[in-house]
């Protein structure tokens, strides 16, 4: 008796929204990078812009730039310090 009773009240539950299935890393890369202009494509990207605009961590995020053809590059300054960059297989040498 106790167990209908139980299976009743959880009938007059509201189901639970389920949560929105998010995409592949991969899928949102190639659809961000695709909706960019041609203009903001052909630059070198940091990887602090890729974790903004995936949501992701730089971590997931370079084994699928490396897969893709991207290469690492560092760009120095006159003070001894540097960038990390990384650039587009279009613009690499």
């Amino acid at each position: 008796m106790c167990s209908a009773y139980l299976r009743s009240l959880e009938k007059l539950l509201p189901t639970p929204a389920s949560k929105p299935k998010v995409p592949p890393l991969e899928a949102r890369f190639v659809e961000w990078f695709n909706s960019l202009p041609e203009f903001a494509r052909d630059r070198p990207f940091s990887m602090r812009e890729f974790e903004i605009a995936l949501g992701s961590q730089g971590r997931f995020i370079s084994p699928l730039l490396i897969a893709h053809g991207w290469v690492r590059k560092r760009k120095w300054d006159s003070q001894k310090h540097f960038h990390r960059l990384w650039i587009s297989p279009d613009l690499a040498p």
